[in-house]
């Protein structure tokens, strides 16, 4: 591939584009100005392109495909002396189905649909990995509005409709979307907030302009100036939640959802400080997925109270979904493609910055944020960088901590020992064993404990370093310690032990082998879709076994099993081992004093056989045959819920869950020397108080 041999090279496009969307067809003028004293031998641009034209004095010579894509051609350019600037003109379509839904699984394309441009595409001379500026104008039909990054200029003259955008602060990638489109605008502090829709619905736009400029403001200030002049949601034609610099492309029902306007939309926004203000350096792995999910959807539940259970989620992903057979290093992560690749390269990584924002302090874990933000905007880079603006507020290397979560393949799985107490003068003496149960070396782990004592309402915490496979704590703590907790807010990355978590759907479709039982008793037309959607599960994991119940004398207790229906033979160890916290007959179940009729309701429960792992027990029933689709569809969504109820064909979610955890492993009551008991009562910490209520409003010296 191509390169420049300087550093910190940005190269300027001055384009003229004509989009012909009835014909697919593509025309551009690009001048091309190079850094000075550059010295550039070649690009790539796609095959399908004719190159019309270039300037006098100007060499252009074709020399074939690239290694890396048949779809793009090399061209070797040498220029006259002390030249820096040139044109080329070129023309062509892309090798696209007809239409812009057919097209998504290509990087670009245009069609009466719309158009969609980007650097996969090849649609504009690339000199390798060389950041950009540019200029475009594009001419449209006259009811097509186009998207690009920067500032738009609206021109209609003799020559028809035409659109200019500029960027002057350095791109990887020029994108430029078209299609007709209706805008919405709106101003604030300085930022204009668009919403591109394909019909009319000035209601739904505005429901998207009335929160923008809230998250914009709220990332400004925790983290520095929002780097554009705008933030625009654009409706794609298919589903969709992509984010690229100063605009996001949803899909016609994603962005529909209510729900999406305070999850995807905040996390969107949120990437034009994280992967599109500040690059990724891919060679060191990215960490720009994990980073947006601590600081946007991890944040905003934070605020909701909800932070404990949104990291104990995060684990649990990792633990149902990462084994041995796909785990990999958080260094090699490059983008999401399962569940096993989303809970590496999102939950581990959320979790290393909580366990650094533990370790540091709200307000120096900003300050490195901050700092990092500043120094690398507009510019590639990796994790060393990261790394090292922790290193300056916390004043010390950390080169060996990250190293273990960035290099190293697996987590920590920890276990409690033995804890005891006996008085000591005026304070009493805790012992406490804890073990690190993996295999391969001992982690550095800070471990937050948290103590209950006589006669105090609140916990006494503090925070035991374990580097070993085995240590004990000798703690000196105020008053007779009756109960300890480890790790009670979930602030380590580790494997969950089983105790720890309630049974939940992912546990069933993360594991390695799994049954289906489908009931043989089931009227026909119910039995033939519990059939087809065990099938349509079967296909996408080979670890996946389908029976019927009449032909199982014994559940296998090392396997994750699904039960399908109300009339399943294996009904009652379903309700052997609910435990409890719901009940269930032939015809009906009651979950937290719901009651949900087969009639009615689709019903999805969750149950687990002992403590091991690899014993959860699912169980789904639904007597209508419209739902089954739906519900084949959704419930691989729903990975973090025990219990799950649904009403109609959609069918459209009315109940969700998780079960209480009755007696948590990495809980202990404290041994007494005296023989005493401990009074019935739970350990209780104080919430953690958000992120955003330690910020101060970080500088703005450096903004737009």
């Amino acid at each position: 591939m191509p390169c420049f041999a300087w550093a910190g090279a940005v190269i300027h496009h001055h384009l003229l584009v004509k989009l012909t969307p009835a014909s697919g067809q593509l025309q551009v003028h690009d001048s091309i100005t190079l850094p000075p004293d550059s010295k550039p031998s070649s690009f790539t641009l796609n095959a399908g392109f004719t190159v019309n034209s270039t300037d006098p004095g100007v060499r252009l010579e074709a020399v074939g495909g690239t290694q890396s894509s048949s779809e793009t051609r090399l061209y070797r350019i040498t220029l006259p002396p002390g030249r820096s600037r040139f044109t080329v003109s070129y023309q062509g379509k892309f090798a696209v189905a007809a239409s812009a839904r057919d097209a998504q699984v290509n990087q670009s394309y245009v069609t009466p649909d719309g158009a969609y441009l980007d650097a996969g595409g090849h649609w504009y001379p690339q000199f390798g990995d060389a950041l950009l500026t540019f200029s475009l104008e594009v001419q449209l039909p006259s009811t097509w509005k186009s998207i690009s990054q920067g500032v738009e200029q609206t021109v209609t003259d003799q020559e028809g409709h035409r659109e200019r955008w500029k960027e002057t602060h350095p791109q990887q990638d020029i994108y430029l979307l078209a299609a007709a489109y209706h805008e919405y605008q709106r101003s604030a502090d300085g930022i204009t907030a668009s919403v591109y829709l394909r019909s009319d619905d000035p209601g739904l736009a505005n429901r998207y302009l009335d929160v923008i400029p809230t998250y914009i403001r709220m990332y400004s200030r925790l983290l520095g100036p929002y780097p554009y002049g705008k933030f625009a949601v654009v409706e794609n034609t298919w589903e969709s939640g992509y984010g690229m610099p100063s605009f996001t492309l949803l899909g016609p029902r994603v962005m529909r959802f209510p729900f999406i306007l305070h999850t995807s939309l905040p996390h969107e926004i949120l990437h034009n400080w994280w992967g599109n203000g500040v690059y990724v350096d891919y060679a060191q792995g990215n960490w720009s997925e994990g980073l947006t999910a601590y600081l946007a959807d991890h944040l905003l539940r934070e605020q909701a109270g909800e932070g404990v259970s949104y990291r104990r989620n995060a684990l649990l992903r990792y633990t149902n979904y990462v084994s041995s057979g796909n785990d990999f290093p958080l260094r090699e992560f490059q983008g999401r493609h399962n569940e096993a690749t989303q809970a590496v390269g999102y939950d581990k990584a959320l979790m290393v910055f909580d366990m650094l924002r533990v370790q540091l302090g709200d307000k120096p874990f900003l300050t490195a944020l901050r700092n990092f933000y500043h120094e690398q905007r507009f510019h590639v880079a990796g994790w060393n960088d990261l790394r090292r603006a922790f290193e300056k507020v916390a004043g010390r290397s950390l080169r060996d901590e990250f190293a273990q979560w960035l290099n190293r393949r697996g987590a920590p799985l920890l276990r409690v020992g033995e804890a005891k107490t006996q008085p000591n003068g005026d304070h009493y003496q805790l012992s406490l064993k804890l073990t690190q149960d993996q295999s391969g070396p001992a982690y550095r782990l800070h471990i937050p404990v948290a103590v209950q004592l006589a006669d105090r309402q609140q916990p006494w915490q503090t925070v035991v370093d374990l580097s070993q496979r085995q240590q004990t704590f000798r703690l000196a703590v105020p008053a007779r310690p009756w109960r300890i907790e480890v790790d009670p807010q979930f602030d380590v990355f580790r494997r969950l032990d089983p105790g720890e978590l309630p049974p939940t759907l992912s546990e069933a479709f993360g594991a390695d082998s799994m049954l289906i039982v489908l009931p043989a008793a089931a009227p026909p037309p119910i039995r033939d879709a519990y059939a087809t959607l065990a099938r349509s599960w079967a296909e996408q994991s080979t670890g996946t076994e389908v029976q019927w119940d009449k032909d199982i004398k014994q559940l296998p207790g090392n396997r994750a099993v699904w039960l399908m229906g109300w009339k399943n033979r294996f009904m009652p160890l379903l309700g052997t081992n609910l435990k409890g916290q719901a009940s269930i007959s032939t015809h009906a179940a009651s979950v937290n004093d719901h009651s949900l009729l087969s009639t009615q309701q689709a019903v999805v429960l969750t149950a687990r056989r002992g403590a091991a792992a690899g014993g959860v027990l699912m169980w789904l029933g639904c007597d209508n045959p419209a739902a089954f689709p739906g519900l084949a569809r959704k419930l691989p969504h729903y990975g973090s819920y025990s219990f799950l109820a649904f009403r109609g064909d959609a069918p459209t979610n009315t109940l969700k869950g998780q079960w209480r955890v009755l007696d948590s492993p990495m809980n202990k009551t404290v041994a007494q020397i005296d023989g005493a008991v401990p009074p019935a009562a739970n350990l209780k910490l104080p919430p953690r108080p958000a992120l955003t209520a330690a910020d101060q409003p970080a500088s703005t010296a450096s903004g737009r």
